[in-house]
């Protein structure tokens, strides 16, 4: 549980206190300046997952991009971030995220928050190997 909350942490500072900054990457600039800046931070692509690996404070994530979904050319739409975790409480997870943010939708193996007054919203989901983050920015068009 101890480690669950550290990687949460973690995930939050790197996130900064802009939605739109991921490890210090303003996720509202032009998308290739955005996947050089994170290519230079050290992701990698991952065959096997079919993402972009990384270090984040000494955890290991998983990093997707959605550029296709926007409405206006050349942005991000979404930022995706998976973090495995053994074990994990989706409970007790939504209930860290309740703390930092405000909560709008809930469902079995999902909620959703608001985390900017621009119209960013966070999607925390289950999945097979732990959770997944959802950065929605302005920019995305859901299908």
């Amino acid at each position: 549980m101890k480690k669950i909350l550290m990687i949460m942490a973690a995930v939050f500072m790197s996130l900064s206190a802009s939605a739109f900054e991921f490890d210090g990457i303003d996720l509202n600039g032009n998308f290739v300046d955005i996947t050089r800046q994170i290519s230079q931070k050290g992701y990698v692509y991952d065959d096997a997952m079919k993402c972009l690996k990384g270090n984040c404070q000494g955890n290991e994530i998983y990093l997707s991009v959605n550029n296709t979904d926007v409405s206006e050319k050349n942005r991000l739409g979404q930022l995706i971030i998976e973090i495995p975790m053994n074990n994990a409480s989706f409970n007790e997870i939504v209930q860290t995220f309740n703390v930092v943010y405000h909560q709008i939708e809930k469902s079995t193996h999902s909620s959703t928050y608001s985390v900017s007054e621009d119209g960013t919203k966070l999607v925390v989901s289950k999945t097979v190997r732990g959770i997944s983050l959802t950065y929605n920015t302005p920019y995305y068009k859901a299908r």
